[in-house]
């Protein structure tokens, strides 16, 4: 990030919202991602408008997957 606005390349890291593929209508997705902050430590929230979850991604390094 660059102030507000996302800088750089973009790199596939959270996937899988849909819950299914193909998803034929947009209502039937099982999560829907709406909203994206970073934190000062460099994490970043991504808000859920269908659950109201809010999911916090930390980058842990060498390759780990979670």
């Amino acid at each position: 990030m660059k102030g507000q606005a996302a800088s750089g390349r973009y790199e596939v890291f959270a996937d899988g919202f849909a819950g299914k593929k193909p998803l034929a209508q947009p209502d039937e997705a099982r999560f829907r991602p709406s909203g994206l902050a970073q934190a000062p430590d460099g994490s970043i929230y991504i808000s859920d408008m269908v659950k109201g979850r809010i999911w916090r991604v930390v980058y842990r390094g060498g390759g780990q997957t979670q």
